[in-house]
């Protein structure tokens, strides 16, 4: 029977029809207002359709919609709200440069590409941390006025959806989204039809569809290879996120890298930045390269080159195995007609993705060599991300290597709970919207009466908790539960009790299982009589991770075995809305990842921001904002010889803390209702993390230290149609012609006594070998290194004395040593021309 499909949606009157604007807006999912809004409307339908305000539009019954349309108290909200909405669209930000204060430009337009995007429960393109960081600066870029465009992939059905079997074991479900009743809208060309682009793929042509997100000022273009134009291979590109199928992955990257820059030249979109996050983005470089050497007119160095200081990279993944890479053969397979088009043979363009000599291709080296800037997203994690792939920059001394740190941050009214964005409103006052990252405002924290943070809180969390047990009712009657043990789940979670959240990807290095190693002394503590704990876990593991699978199963055999179904709860499909509650609704974030392998960690930061207190290792965030008075630090097994020695010394510390001090200061209602010292821990964790890790804070550092210096270098570089690059190339002919020859034979120090004191100099010999090159176009430079992790550097020139018979020149100068401990000193010879060096800092030679 031939039938066909489709919905009516419902007339929305006149008088709602600033609703309907706003639902098409993701500002509506973060403004508190503006859900509050559509929640007026049908609460119970608003809570099933995952607080999506287009489903809610669609699906709810006319009448409701005439009643609100004729509520004047609804109407009046409803302008309110709007107008808001209008002066949020209206706001133009602005940035200081050279003590001048200046408007975004419409011209400075940044081009954000991103693999997921974690904007809100209901728009399913997003699996974690990864996503949602990218969905909080997207929020955050349009909250501060920066000139931005994101670009991504539509997934038919996205991340899987996670069951638990009544013997623990993970199962996943895979559903196809109904993207039409979301606020995704159809890109039309000028004609009014879809707006298709065509990506070159092996040979053939893959067709992707265009739809655009609008997420506040910020438009997000996802593109969809789910169109009848392609077969049934191509149409599968985009159906799954992180297919663990590694030719379909590397399609997907292809799809997403290729198309987007294809997507934003037919769209006349001209962004000065590029802002690839993570490598599965980086085959973008690949289709900027080709139209460069092949509609523009650049040679290969040339291109390479404008790509570097247009292009910012930010890392995550703080172990090289798990950063994408594809074997050589792959990449041929599908590259072999872009790699002849480039001129270059296939181990040439291979080369462009290796770490060392390994027969697979990088991509995030692929990234790293075509970034002038690059970031890792925490301090910690910069620094392992810098010995990760220092073999990339063999010439630059590690603290020189272009990978800084920007660590991450949270959108503030994203995760703020109600009660707590209603103290903010009236505390901090409204600045925060647009203006996160200014200190003065977090000092206001300190005013809040104790007795009115302590009632949000746990007005919040009773919230939580009633939220956990709807949760957990659904599940067991999908399970087919008795009415009998469906009632048990009310008393499940008690509200007075201290409460402790681990929500995050189950994986072997988050050690989610840690908790549970001594499980007697763990029960112990749960069921204290008089200081009672209880746990809520959620997350999902990988469809691929066996082990991930495990640690879950393990975690339901334990709350099954023992008396602790009250006490120990496991929530399953965590998404954006679980973990909303969680970070809102908790009193204690437990993070206890096997250090250094936390890049960041922003869970914890939205936990904090809404006053619940880090139960933490010293990895990712957590190190740059703990300061003893906002949490506690996990650090007993940092000098375990074997990971099964710090794993027993970690799980024995927490289990300290929770006996003997953190249920203590919890349970301590010695002066009144109120537990005293804990609200003057929450206070200080509200200050700390909001004021250090909002992702204000995030993209204002993003914009001054990596956004800017590209701008400037890259116009520098294509004023008066690339002249200054088309100089500097040819400069760079010319030296590559002479550098070989030249090496530092020898350099001698000479301390002015046994062992310099501070204040002291150090004299420097040095000998270089110059053939017949003329010593004024070369530089000689001491190089003093002093301090812990980026510490502080000093760099002088060496003067010139004379040139031997054998063509070795002497150069001499020194140094004044500063601090005290252990420092290094050396000397490098480098290109004389400052300008030639700014662009190509990799010309540097040592003494081997």
């Amino acid at each position: 029977m031939d039938t066909r499909h489709f919905f009516i949606k419902p007339v929305i009157p006149s008088e709602l029809k600033k609703l309907s604007e706003m639902a098409f807006n993701v500002w509506s999912c973060w403004d508190m207002e503006a859900q509050r809004l559509f929640h007026r409307l049908d609460p119970q339908l608003f809570r099933n359709v995952d607080h999506n305000p287009v489903e809610l539009l669609h699906t709810i019954k006319s009448e409701q919609l005439e009643e609100a349309a004729s509520d004047e108290g609804f109407l009046y909200e409803l302008n309110k709200v709007y107008e808001k909405y209008l002066n949020y669209l209206r706001f133009e930000g602005s940035y200081t440069k050279s003590g001048i204060t200046e408007k975004f430009s419409h011209e400075d337009k940044i081009a954000y590409i991103c693999m997921e995007y974690g904007l809100h429960e209901s728009i399913p393109v997003y699996s974690g941390g990864l996503a949602v960081l990218a969905g909080d600066q997207l929020k955050a870029a349009s909250d501060i006025g920066l000139q931005m465009s994101g670009f991504g992939l539509r997934y038919k059905s996205g991340y899987f959806v996670q069951h638990i079997a009544p013997d623990g074991k993970q199962v996943e479900e895979y559903r196809n989204y109904s993207w039409f009743m979301s606020s995704l809208t159809e890109v039309q060309d000028k004609d009014g039809q879809p707006f298709f682009i065509e990506i070159p793929f092996k040979g053939s042509t893959v067709f992707a569809k265009i739809w655009k997100l609008d997420v506040g000022r910020i438009p997000l273009y996802l593109l969809d290879t789910d169109t009848h134009q392609n077969g049934p291979k191509q149409r599968r590109i985009t159906h799954t996120l992180y297919d663990s199928d590694r030719v379909l992955r590397l399609e997907q990257e292809l799809v997403l890298g290729r198309g987007s820059v294809i997507a934003m030249r037919k769209m006349g979109i001209e962004p000065k930045i590029y802002h690839l996050n993570e490598g599965h983005t980086a085959f973008s470089i690949l289709e900027r390269l080709l139209h460069m050497t092949k509609k523009q007119g650049f040679t290969f160095e040339e291109a390479k080159t404008a790509i570097r200081y247009s292009t910012v990279f930010t890392t995550h993944t703080p172990v090289i195995a798990g950063n994408e890479n594809f074997d050589d053969e792959l990449i041929e397979e599908y590259l072999e007609k872009e790699i002849e088009e480039l001129g270059m043979t296939a181990s040439e363009f291979l080369s462009l993705g290796k770490v060392k000599k390994e027969a697979n291709f990088w991509l995030p080296a692929f990234a790293l060599k075509f970034s002038a800037i690059s970031n890792g997203v925490s301090k910690i994690h910069t620094e392992v991300s810098r010995q990760m792939w220092q073999n990339l920059y063999p010439t630059l001394h590690k603290k020189e290597i272009p990978i800084i740190s920007i660590t991450n941050g949270a959108h503030l009214q994203t995760w703020l709970s109600l009660q707590m964005t209603e103290m903010f409103n009236r505390y901090v006052g409204p600045d925060y919207m647009h203006k996160a990252e200014a200190p003065e405002l977090w000092k206001k924290i300190q005013a809040i009466p104790d007795g009115e943070l302590w009632s949000a809180h746990r007005r919040r969390k009773e919230q939580t908790i009633s939220f956990i047990r709807r949760r957990l009712t659904e599940m067991m009657r999908k399970r087919g539960y008795c009415k009998h043990k469906l009632k048990d789940v009310e008393a499940v979670l008690n509200p007075d009790y201290l409460t402790i959240g681990f929500a995050r990807r189950f994986a072997q290095y988050k050690r989610p299982g840690l908790i549970l190693s001594d499980p007697e002394r763990l029960v112990s503590i749960l069921t204290n009589e008089d200081r009672p704990v209880q746990l809520v876990f959620a997350g999902k593991a990988h469809p691929a991770d066996g082990i991930g699978k495990g640690l879950i199963k393990n975690l339901i055999d334990f709350i099954n075995e023992y008396p602790v179904e009250k006490h120990v709860v496991f929530l399953e499909d965590y998404d954006i809305n679980v973990a909303r509650h969680l970070v809102q609704g908790v009193d204690v974030w437990l993070n206890n990842p096997r250090k250094p392998m936390e890049a960041s960690g922003t869970s914890g930061m939205k936990a904090g921001i809404n006053g619940v207190l880090n139960l933490s290792v010293l990895d990712g965030w957590w190190p740059e904002a703990y300061n003893e008075n906002n949490g506690w630090a996990i650090n007993a097994g940092e000098h375990g010889e074997t990971s099964e020695i710090s794993d027993d010394a970690e799980a024995n510390q927490i289990y300290e803390f929770l006996e003997n001090e953190i249920t203590g200061i919890f349970y301590d209602h010695r002066e009144g209702e109120i537990p005293v010292e804990w609200v003057r821990m929450m206070k200080t964790s509200i200050a700390t993390v909001a004021r250090g890790f909002n992702m204000h804070r995030v993209m204002r550092e993003y914009l001054y230290l990596t956004y800017l210096p590209q701008m400037t270098a890259s116009k520098r570089l294509s004023e008066n149609e690339w002249a200054e690059l088309k100089k500097l190339e040819e400069y760079r002919r010319k030296l590559d012609k002479i550098w070989p020859k030249l090496y530092i034979k020898d350099y001698f120090t000479n301390m002015r006594g046994n062992l310099p004191v501070s204040g002291e100099k150090i004299d420097i010999e040095c000998y270089v070998y110059l053939d017949d090159v003329d010593e004024n176009r070369l530089q000689v430079e001491s190089f003093y290194s002093f301090g812990d992790g980026d510490g502080e550097t000093q760099i002088s020139h060496l003067q010139f004395v004379e040139k031997y018979s054998d063509k070795v020149g002497k150069f001499v100068g020194d140094i004044t040593v500063k601090g005290t401990g252990i420092q290094e000193v050396g000397v490098r010879l480098v290109p004389s021309d400052a300008a030639f060096r700014e662009i190509y800092p990799e010309y540097v030679k040592w003494k081997d």
